[in-house]
């Protein structure tokens, strides 16, 4: 088995079509087929053996995909990185992995440079776009005119990437993805996404996909994987641009989008919509993190549409959970299960909680990870008996709607009572001066812990500490008040959005 045979079957059965537009540039499924089968000759002439891991150090571009697939072709395991990463982290990257190769971007070359002095592992290094320094090999070089047919076979438990987590609590993982993690996710994402019918057949004329997020995010494994398996179109953008989606929506008949809530909240903002026709698009699609209902309400009345919420880890390829097109959606639900997984909400012993019940979500089906990559001990933790242990707390009702509550990292203990921070951050954030919070625990001279806020207040508000405070009295527990506050100017978050609550212990720490 191997992921790549996607585009075989794509050409088989949609034959040659306009797959991709990027910066004005149509290319067809049989052109980048082309591409990935002549760069895959190349990287194996270059030395790349099966089962070796190569970097993909790329903003949006043609050569992601190209390069993923000449990748897997070879029988090697595809990482993907971050553009936004700096050299120290990249180094730990290549320093893990063992990079063999690293294909890179001529803007991202310093980074790699320094990366290089930092790192121990050696790794070949293939530039897109020109390098000033000379000293890399210019991909254009790896093209190796040879079309002979090039497909190392897999297992399908074999590795096809190997996907590091943002580290939001510590040090990053590799998430190993099979090659039948990556097949199982695009054929449920086209069923659950209501693109494609039990019979195989398009529920919608058009599969027109703007793709905004990274291509180095597990989304665009899965985005490519859509693509493929419907015959759709991907319609590339460098970046987030709020002029720039909107026209593509309008030009190019966009029916498929997907973003983060960050993105609905500056869509909803942006004072000319309206100066843009955007009824093309049938799946408005959010995930990543928690989708408020503020944002919500104000982006469906402002466009006349529905967000279809989900939410995954990188652990379950992307999505385990989406809001159907076909289903009510409940407030604070983010929908029902994926097709190919299991979803149990249990409690700290594992044992399966009725409908209804708080407990950790646990995964099971062809969409769990392989494993973490050099990790052994922390895969055993987090998979058991099969299930993979999510870390999300939450509940699932009677009609197999999922809700999620809090990161179970997160939740604080003070004096033997457990505090959601979810619940205090909501409350702080209805006070008229506050735009932004995050809460967690503060360990005291007691050895518990006491509820401690960063906040960031509206342009021009002021207020303080205790004036919060006896807000907070209205409505939560004396024991959830915070009892820390710090005013900072903004959260750190990573590139899609999440708080990075260890740069705030850190903070606290020092």
């Amino acid at each position: 088995m191997n992921v790549v045979r996607l585009a075989l079957d794509n050409i088989n059965k949609y034959g040659e079509y306009v797959f991709l537009k990027f910066n004005g540039r149509e290319y067809t499924n049989i052109e980048l087929e082309r591409f990935s089968n002549r760069l895959g000759h190349g990287l194996q002439q270059r030395g790349l053996q099966k089962d070796e891991r190569v970097l993909v150090f790329l903003h949006n571009m043609p050569e992601v995909i190209i390069s993923y697939y000449a990748i897997l072709r070879a029988g090697a395991l595809v990482v993907p990185v971050n553009p936004q990463l700096g050299a120290q982290e990249l180094a730990y990257i290549i320093d893990h992995s063992e990079a063999a190769m690293i294909i890179c971007s001529a803007r991202l070359s310093a980074t790699v440079r320094q990366a290089q002095e930092l790192a121990a592992v050696e790794s070949l290094v293939i530039v897109v776009g020109e390098d000033s320094e000379g000293d890399f090999i210019p991909i254009g070089e790896c093209y190796v005119e040879d079309d002979e047919l090039l497909m190392v076979d897999r297992p399908g438990d074999a590795g096809a990437a190997i996907i590091y987590t943002s580290g939001t609590t510590g040090i990053p993982k590799g998430v190993i993805l099979s090659h039948l993690n990556l097949y199982m996710e695009g054929h449920s994402d086209i069923q659950v996404m209501g693109l494609i019918g039990s019979d195989g057949s398009r529920l919608i004329d058009k599969i027109n996909l703007l793709v905004v997020l990274p291509l180095t995010h597990v989304y665009g494994l899965c985005t490519m994987a859509v693509a493929y398996l419907t015959g759709g179109t991907i319609f590339l953008l460098p970046g987030f641009n709020i002029e720039q989606i909107l026209e593509s929506i309008q030009t190019n008949e966009i029916t498929v989008f997907g973003g983060i809530p960050v993105m609905y909240a500056a869509l909803a903002a942006y004072p000319a919509a309206e100066d843009y026709n955007v009824s093309s698009v049938v799946r408005w699609l959010c995930g990543a993190v928690p989708l408020s209902s503020e944002v919500r309400h104000s982006f469906e009345k402002r466009y006349q549409a529905i967000i279809l919420e989900g939410y995954g880890l990188t652990e379950t390829v992307a999505g385990f959970s989406l809001q159907r097109h076909d289903r009510l959606i409940k407030p604070g639900s983010v929908g029902q299960p994926i097709v190919c997984a299991e979803i149990r909400v249990a409690d700290d012993e594992g044992r399966p909680l009725p409908p209804g019940h708080i407990g950790e979500f646990s995964i099971k089906g062809s969409n769990v990870m392989k494993g973490y990559y050099k990790n052994d001990a922390e895969t055993a933790r987090i998979i058991r008996d099969g299930w993979l242990y999510t870390g999300d707390i939450g509940y699932m009702d009677e009609d197999g709607d999922i809700f999620l509550i809090e990161r179970k990292n997160d939740l604080i203990k003070c004096a033997g009572l457990t505090i959601f921070p979810s619940e205090v951050e909501e409350v702080l954030c209805s006070h008229p001066d506050i735009d932004k919070a995050a809460v967690l625990g503060i360990p005291d001279e007691k050895g518990s812990k006491q509820v401690g806020a960063f906040i960031v207040l509206k342009k021009g508000a002021k207020t303080s500490p205790a004036s919060i405070q006896d807000y907070c009295r209205e409505s939560l527990a004396e024991y959830k008040i915070p009892h820390y506050i710090e005013f900072c100017d903004d959260l750190p978050k990573n590139e899609l959005g999440r708080i990075l609550r260890k740069e705030l212990k850190q903070k606290v720490n020092n």
